[in-house]
């Protein structure tokens, strides 16, 4: 390589790799400071504790109904009811429903025929605000059908939620990972999509235009909900969670997104397919069909990790032809501090999604599969489709190359 290109490139590599991980890594923990403020045994409920409405939408879920309608039955909140709401299955998923609502009066179960989805609306906004039609709590609990929650996670969070006058509250809950390729990819791609929409900042009541929140769990006021004008309001958008929240937020509510992880699980994608969507979905809905995020994503795992391998193998090709020198022990120094960071953050990122710190060590692979499906969202990005649900979506905004 000649000298200098090499003292061009050194300063970009060390820029680009062991300095950007670093920042990753305080961005890490500032965001984390922000949203860990959830603890056991928590706040003390008002007297009264006010009544809450469960409502949980459900299409094609009778593998895993059953397991979230009686994890929420066990939960140890005072005053509540549950609204079961069956969204054109095909399967089993509402005899599941009435099966167990015949046990408990808590439970009432709202079926939607499948055909019956109006124009305009997508499925799981549809379903929703049908429920929220019957609810009858001064505080609306969403809980997806694939999340089972602990005996305290209501309590808790309501507690907390009444205590610091906030108006809409998620969390971020444990993810269940029974695959190799699910432990490998799904919490990568959780905290990709925490740094690029820099999650933490929902928490920021002066950042109004800041706001993101986790469907699986979603506490809102039902007075605030109503005020915003409920999942109406959002009844087209491939993200409705992160939406309504972003309206809450701009209408001068407080919104809280906080750490979880000890309060609910939730099984994300049972297939690999589904993951891909899923989270294609998610990216492409939550930038907005705006590109430059995913853009950005992609450059951090290509020229801000994968540099890494290069560096370190320059530096020892160096170290074997030329010997030591000031500019060898810099290409493998910085190519050292690089791996230690990335692979300490990424294992990091393991941990606190509930899987084994090990993992990190599969980063090659998992990167590459993360930039496939930062691929797949640009495509989403550009074509406005999404399927989702046995369900095709189509968005009427354009895609944006712009910051916003």
């Amino acid at each position: 390589m000649p000298k200098l290109l090499e003292d061009i490139l050194f300063p970009v590599y060390v820029a680009l790799g062991p300095v950007l991980w670093g920042f990753l890594a305080i961005g890490l923990f500032m965001g984390r400071q922000r949203m860990n403020r959830l603890r056991r045994p928590g706040e003390a409920l008002p007297n009264p504790a006010p009544h809450v409405t469960i409502l949980i939408p459900a299409k094609d879920e009778q593998s895993m109904i059953g397991q979230c309608l009686e994890s929420i039955l066990k939960l140890d909140y005072p005053s509540f009811d549950v609204i079961a709401i069956d969204d054109r299955s095909t399967d089993r998923t509402g005899a599941i429903m009435d099966d167990i609502a015949t046990r408990t009066p808590r439970i009432s179960v709202l079926h939607i025929a499948p055909g019956s989805l109006p124009a305009g609306w997508f499925g799981k906004c549809h379903a929703l605000n049908a429920g929220a039609e019957s609810a009858r709590g001064d505080w609306l609990l969403f809980v997806d059908a694939d999340v089972t929650l602990q005996p305290d996670a209501l309590r808790v969070t309501l507690a907390l939620a009444e205590e610091r006058e906030y108006d809409a509250l998620s969390i971020l809950t444990r993810l269940t990972c029974d695959k190799p390729w699910e432990r490998l990819i799904l919490p990568l791609a959780a905290a990709a999509w925490s740094m690029l929409h820099t999650v933490s900042l929902t928490n920021s009541d002066t950042r109004k235009h800041i706001a993101v929140a986790n469907g699986q769990f979603m506490l809102i006021r039902r007075s605030t909900y109503e005020s915003v004008g409920g999942h109406e309001a959002v009844k087209s958008e491939i993200v409705e969670d992160v939406e309504l929240f972003r309206l809450i937020k701009s209408r001068e509510f407080r919104t809280r997104l906080l750490m979880g992880r000890d309060f609910g699980a939730t099984r994300m994608y049972d297939d690999l397919g589904r993951m891909f969507h899923g989270w294609a979905r998610i990216f492409s809905g939550t930038a907005r069909r705006s590109t430059w995020r995913i853009i950005v994503g992609m450059l951090v795992i290509v020229l801000g990790s994968f540099s890494a391998y290069p560096a370190l193998a320059w530096g020892a090709w160096r170290l074997n032809h030329h010997g030591a020198s000031s500019h060898t022990w810099g290409w493998l120094a910085n190519a050292a501090v690089h791996f230690m960071l990335m692979t300490t953050v990424v294992a990091l990122i393991y941990r606190f999604s509930g899987n084994a710190r090990r993992w990190a060590l599969a980063f090659p692979l998992a990167g590459a599969m993360l930039l496939a499906i930062f691929g797949f969202s640009l495509v989403k990005c550009f074509t406005g489709r999404s399927l989702w649900r046995g369900t095709t979506y189509e968005s009427n905004s354009k895609p944006q190359w712009t910051m916003k």
